[in-house]
């Protein structure tokens, strides 16, 4: 089995919607390595509803969002399920690095799967003191 990536929304947004984002490239690569079974990205269940938000205000029309979430669905990115166990370990994680839950999921899923977890949010994440490696593209 490959190995498995935690992406979180901000790398997917970058597969959608092209205009002014850097680390493009990356993000490219890997859906290209998920997509030749190389790696498996997976995330939560929130991943797409995310993506989904962030589109909304990224000034594409009502058609284009639908599309893109056909598309979210077309890559077959894992995502795993927000269960009371796993809410529970981001709430702990979210509190001990003053994170939204919303960004501890992800953080979580990859400390419990024990893979890296790959994001676009510096903001978040650049400095954040954890076992998890964390890749910024």
């Amino acid at each position: 089995m490959s190995s498995p990536v935690v992406v979180d929304s901000c790398v997917a947004y970058k597969w959608f919607y092209r205009e002014n984002e850097h680390g493009l490239a990356q993000a490219d690569e890997l859906l290209r390595a998920h997509l030749e079974r190389q790696i498996v990205l997976v995330g939560p269940t929130t991943l797409p509803v995310e993506l989904s938000n962030t589109l909304r205000y990224a000034k594409l029309s009502e058609e284009e969002i639908l599309h893109i979430i056909e598309l979210i669905e077309a890559a077959r990115v894992e995502l795993f399920p927000t269960t009371t166990q796993r809410l529970q370990h981001a709430t702990v994680l979210a509190l001990a690095h003053n994170l939204c839950i919303y960004d501890a999921l992800f953080l979580a899923l990859a400390e419990e799967l024990g893979c890296p977890l790959v994001t676009a949010d510096r903001r978040v994440f650049a400095n954040l003191d954890t076992d998890v490696e964390i890749r910024l593209i």
